[in-house]
């Protein structure tokens, strides 16, 4: 697993790019073909996206995403 200094420099990346489909990109780039294989997999089975996306740490993900911590805009 990735340490918190690894996650938070993919999130700032991350709301650099423009586009969806330019973060979509640049977050397969950062993953082994494996783990890109498996997200893919992931994204295309709406069950499974929900599923994942309900985790704690897909929700912390997600308020770092979004610029919120603890539930409060930073």
């Amino acid at each position: 697993m990735q340490d918190n200094g690894f996650l938070d420099k993919m999130v700032a990346e991350l709301k650099r790019k423009g586009t969806k489909k330019e973060a979509e990109e640049y977050l397969l780039q950062q993953l082994s073909p494996a783990q890109s294989e498996k997200l893919q997999t992931v994204l295309r089975d709406e069950n499974a996206a929900k599923e994942l996306l309900s985790t704690p740490q897909a929700q912390s993900l997600m308020r770092k995403l979004m610029g919120e911590q603890d539930g409060q805009h930073q």
